[in-house]
């Protein structure tokens, strides 16, 4: 396949170089050539007028709650989480969730998001819809200690994921998610930490988003939530927190110090109201890689990266009232090449460049919001949407061209989801 004649390549690369008219050549799975008058056998497409980049990264999500969006909107966290969320979530079935996670992959690859990390439940219609749609998985099996809709305890979940892990493929990847420090008993998360060593995977917890989360953490461990996981030596460079925006500037140095990863989801956090605003500038001094997620669309309504590439860089400028930090070119690493470090496959995807996979998505630029173009990472980041995504392409294979989606029946899929709705709702009254 050839994609020629783009417009611009935002490689990602380590000089995060900007090409202008160069071609970019994909055979099999991989990019084996940049640069001008390329040549190719196979399927050539016209990048003109279009910006070719790195697939989009949404490093932290809840695929299937895309079920829930619109649920259970304004509501405070734990009200949100306890009175709406858990109880709806109780009656689920693995086909709400294949169907969830069908309708989920959708809005990814419309969006320009070739890898997603998702942290739920009946990872097996996560991997069926994974597999169906061609988009790049991570799964964290949900980790709590007490009953949801698929295990009674901990333990059976442990069951569950090391039942999936003999299931990973190129494209999919069972890894471990501990829910959270006030969901998980230490002996819990001390045993994901030890599974995590046996099958060389990684961690995925929430940690820190709260107000309430970090005084009750206080009052019951005299410790904040980085601090308690650190103290049982939970923290380590195969793990990475969700959301972080109550950690101080002591648990970032001690985030840095473990390699522990940390994933912002900044929109999320705002409809939410959590109160803290993760310290994105002390997590950068530290060396602490930090990714973007949407969390789910039940917090978020929408699985937008794009979106949360502008809010994130918004919201540290008018945090700090600095307009200069967290610029476009930082907003986009967090979508892109941090994105894949904090998932371990930096070497695989996360750039476009030669030897890399053929993860790439291109956005028609000749759109009226998005003219003129002074400097196309600006662009990308403050006036790009999901909508603007003209082609997906994931390990060589093109997933949505022209705006169709050539691997999933759309209509099909919003009917699906719209009966599995349907059906768990009419088991809530």
């Amino acid at each position: 396949m050839l994609l020629k004649n783009c417009a611009w390549v935002v490689t990602q690369n380590p000089y995060r170089d900007v090409l202008k008219g160069v071609d970019v050549l994909i055979e099999g799975e991989e990019i084996t050539g940049i640069g001008k008058g390329l040549k190719a056998q196979g399927d050539v497409i016209d990048c003109s007028g279009k910006a070719l980049l790195p697939g989009l990264i949404n490093a932290h999500t809840h695929l299937a709650m895309v079920l829930f969006r619109g649920y259970a909107d304004d509501l405070h966290l734990q009200d949100w989480l306890t009175k709406m969320i858990w109880p709806l979530e109780s009656r689920l079935k693995e086909r709400h969730v294949y169907h969830g996670s069908l309708l989920a992959m959708l809005e990814l690859i419309k969006g320009g998001v070739t890898t997603y990390c998702d942290m739920y439940f009946f990872g097996g219609g996560v991997r069926k819809a994974t597999l169906e749609s061609g988009v790049r998985g991570f799964f964290a099996q949900g980790i709590l200690d007490f009953q949801t809709a698929e295990f009674k305890d901990a333990d059976e979940a442990f069951r569950l994921f090391k039942s999936l892990a003999k299931k990973k493929t190129d494209l999919f990847t069972p890894i471990i998610g501990t829910h959270a420090p006030y969901t998980c008993s230490e002996d819990t998360l001390m045993k994901a930490k030890e599974l995590a060593a046996e099958y060389k995977t990684l961690i995925h917890i929430h940690a820190s988003e709260t107000r309430k989360e970090v005084y009750d953490s206080l009052r019951e461990k005299k410790m904040r939530p980085i601090e308690y996981l650190d103290d049982i030596g939970f923290l380590g460079g195969n793990v990475f927190i969700a959301h972080a925006g109550w950690a101080t500037k002591g648990e970032v140095s001690v985030l840095g110090r473990r390699e522990t990863k940390v994933v912002h989801c900044p929109v999320s956090n705002m409809k939410l109201a959590v109160g803290g605003v993760a310290p994105l500038p002390e997590m950068f001094r530290e060396n602490v890689v930090v990714a973007l997620g949407s969390d789910g669309a039940a917090s978020n309504n929408t699985l937008d990266i794009f979106q949360e590439m502008k809010v994130a860089s918004l919201l540290q400028k008018m945090h700090r009232w600095d307009a200069s930090l967290l610029p476009a070119q930082t907003a986009l690493d967090m979508a892109t090449i941090s994105g894949a470090e904090v998932l371990g496959i930096e070497s695989k995807v996360g750039s476009i460049e030669v030897g890399k996979k053929a993860d790439v998505v291109l956005i028609d630029m000749e759109k009226p919001h998005l003219a003129p173009v002074h400097n196309i990472v600006s662009t990308i980041v403050y006036s790009t949407r999901p909508g603007d995504v003209d082609t997906c392409i994931v390990n060589g294979k093109i997933l949505m061209r022209n705006r169709e989606v050539l691997t999933l029946e759309e209509e099909d899929v919003l009917k699906k989801a719209s009966e599995s709705v349907e059906s768990l709702l009419e088991r809530s009254f």
